[in-house]
């Protein structure tokens, strides 16, 4: 097999479909046998996953082969995070193998794979660099069967005997890449036979161009500072091919690979032209910051109370203080408010110099002076998340509401309630 380096570590991430079990068999069989063990996720999304992971681990077994199993709740963390299948799926399965100790994590895409990659980002509105493709290599990972089509790894499990598993999931076209692979590719096929290859050649050319472009990001005067960044306004004030690639290299410093997209960049760009505003919510609990000369990014958890918004929403929203529920459903120790009564420009934060606040039953106030009469700690009044519109209080939670937001008679309730502490 080429490129391997027998002075290496590897993990083999396994699911028991064809692809990966041949590049399983193709590493045991090899001659010396690299250093290598599999692992293999069960996501909690198929009812038969557990048994996929046996088949497996029964198959290391015989090869003679370490097998780890690992265990995810990719249903409940979608539902908690408000992410499709497809997402969550997809982040839970680069936790476990970001953390496992070797040199190289291999995976077992294929040319389809990579032909199915470019539609699925260019579908997407995808810049350059996702028009690019899957990379051979990339940090830790390694695609060792990136070079040969799907067909080539079935002849090959025939020819050798290699057992594998059928993915049900694999013919649900509900989910995008399944829809491309079975639809869009053979419409494309009938159009023009060559059109997979085409399509990697497309990728490769493109690869070349974003390779010159990127090697003109230059980040060497970003502070990455603990958990702050600090980016250069120079920096994103560049042509945005440029500015662009200088954001995706920060945000691959910090950690975060996928679902950063076009028009993140084009609002942190915006903040840098001081024509956005000053903040700015981003995926992964991110913040961009317009800080004078520069752009600063920081988890939310990690702004400073006295700085935080957060878009007031339905549902579930972190902020610095904990997470907040916003409910049809009444919540144990909420507030309940006439939530259509709450401007969409709204925003849970803390406490701000000029803040009034109409205590329920009416009478107008500093928010000052009605914590002072509450009687509220000073050491507890910074710590208070409120719902506010400009410097108009709407919600004091686990206090009070606004007079401006009670529910009148036939009225639809909605229940607020800051859910947990920030430890």
């Amino acid at each position: 097999m080429k490129y391997l380096d027998l002075q290496l570590k590897y993990a083999l991430a396994v699911s028991g479909g064809v692809d990966s079990m041949v590049m399983l068999h193709k590493f045991a069989t090899l001659s010396p046998r690299p250093n290598f063990y599999v692992v293999t996720i069960n996501h909690g999304i198929r009812k038969e996953a557990a048994s996929d992971c046996s088949f497996v681990a029964d198959y290391c077994a015989q090869l003679g082969v370490e097998c780890r199993v690992v265990s995810v709740d990719v249903p409940g963390y979608c539902a908690q995070h408000r992410l499709s299948v497809e997402t969550g799926a997809r982040i839970l399965r680069y936790q476990v193998l970001d953390a496992l100790e070797c040199d190289c994590v291999c995976l077992a895409h294929n040319a389809n794979d990579n032909a199915e990659t470019v539609l699925m980002h260019i579908l997407r509105g995808s810049g350059a660099k996702g028009a690019t493709g899957i990379k051979r290599t990339n940090g830790k990972y390694f695609r060792p069967l990136l070079e040969l089509t799907r067909e080539e790894i079935e002849q090959y499990a025939r020819d050798n005997g290699v057992p594998f598993v059928q993915d049900s999931t694999n013919d649900d076209t509900k989910y995008t890449r399944n829809f491309i692979r079975h639809r869009v590719l053979p419409l494309l096929g009938e159009l023009n036979t060559s059109a997979q290859q085409n399509i990697l050649r497309f990728a490769e050319n493109i690869l070349q161009d974003d390779e010159y472009l990127d090697s003109l990001a230059d980040i060497t005067t970003v502070v990455f500072d603990g958990s702050v960044t600090r980016v250069p306004k120079n920096l994103l004030l560049q042509p945005s091919p440029i500015a662009y690639r200088v954001l995706s290299k920060v945000f691959n410093r910090l950690g975060v690979f996928y679902d950063m997209e076009k028009a993140h960049f084009d609002a942190i760009v915006s903040i840098a032209n001081n024509v956005g505003g000053k903040r700015l919510n981003l995926p992964f609990d991110y913040v961009a910051i317009n800080d004078y000369d520069f752009v600063s990014i920081l988890r939310l958890s990690d702004l400073p109370l006295d700085k935080f918004e957060v878009p007031f929403r339905l549902g579930i929203s972190k902020t610095p203080l904990g997470a907040v529920e916003v409910s049809e459903q009444p919540l144990n120790g909420s507030l309940r408010v006439d939530v259509s009564k709450i401007p969409p420009t709204a925003v849970f934060r803390t406490r701000q110099a000029g803040d009034s606040f109409t205590k329920f039953g009416g009478g107008t106030k500093t928010l000052k002076q009605y914590l002072i009469d509450k009687k509220i700690p000073q050491r507890e009044r910074d710590r208070l998340l409120l719902v506010a519109d400009g410097s108009d209080i709407l919600v004091i939670c686990g206090v009070e509401i606004s007079d401006s937001v009670k529910v009148e008679q036939g009225a639809q309730s909605y229940y607020i309630k800051l859910k947990q502490e920030k430890m």
